[in-house]
C-alpha cells in the first residue's frame, strides 16, 4: 500500500497533474507522505517484530513510552527555548547553535545536511536517553 501511494504521488507530481505542494496539502503530497510513512512502518515492523532486531531501536521504544514528554518539551521547543535562553553576549551565541554550527554544519559544509544530522544525532538521541532514564525509573507522562 505504501509503495502504491508513493508511485501515485510520483506520477501525479512528474506528470504535472498535481505537483507536490506542502503549503496546499495537495493530494500528491498526502499520497507521498502517507506512502513514505507506510514504507518506513513496514521496514520497522519487519526488522523488529519479524526478525527480532529490537535492541538497536530501544531509543524509539523509550521515546514512545514517554511520547507526551517528548512532544511537550521537545517538539514544542520548551526545553530548547530554555537552553537557548542562556547565551553569551548575543542571542545567537548559545550552546545549541554552537553545536549545530561547529559540529554539524561546518564539518559537512551544508546547512541543510548539517541541520538534518543535528536533529537525527542530537535531538533524537537526547530525547531517547532522557526517555530511557525515565523508563528505568518507572516514570511515564500520561493523560
Amino acid at each position: 500500500m505504501g509503495v502504491g501511494l508513493l508511485i501515485v504521488a510520483i506520477l501525479l507530481h512528474f506528470t504535472d497533474a498535481i505537483p507536490i505542494n506542502k503549503q496546499l496539502y495537495s493530494i500528491s503530497y498526502v499520497c507521498f507522505t502517507a506512502g513514505a510513512a507506510g514504507v518506513v512502518f513496514s521496514v520497522f515492523y519487519i526488522l523488529i517484530d519479524i526478525w527480532g532486531k529490537r535492541t538497536p531501536f530501544l531509543l524509539f521504544e523509550w521515546i514512545g513510552m514517554n511520547a507526551m514528554l517528548v512532544f511537550v518539551l521537545g517538539a514544542q521547543g520548551i526545553l530548547a527555548g530554555f537552553i537557548n535562553g542562556w547565551y553569551y553576549k548575543s542571542v545567537d551565541n548559545n550552546l545549541v547553535n554552537w553545536i549545530r554550527d561547529h559540529v554539524f554544519i561546518d564539518v559537512w559544509n551544508s546547512e541543510r545536511l548539517g541541520t538534518l544530522l543535528y536533529v537525527i544525532f542530537v535531538e533524537i538521541t537526547f530525547w531517547g536517553v532522557i526517555s530511557g532514564i525515565l523508563h528505568k525509573l518507572g516514570i511515564y507522562w500520561k493523560l
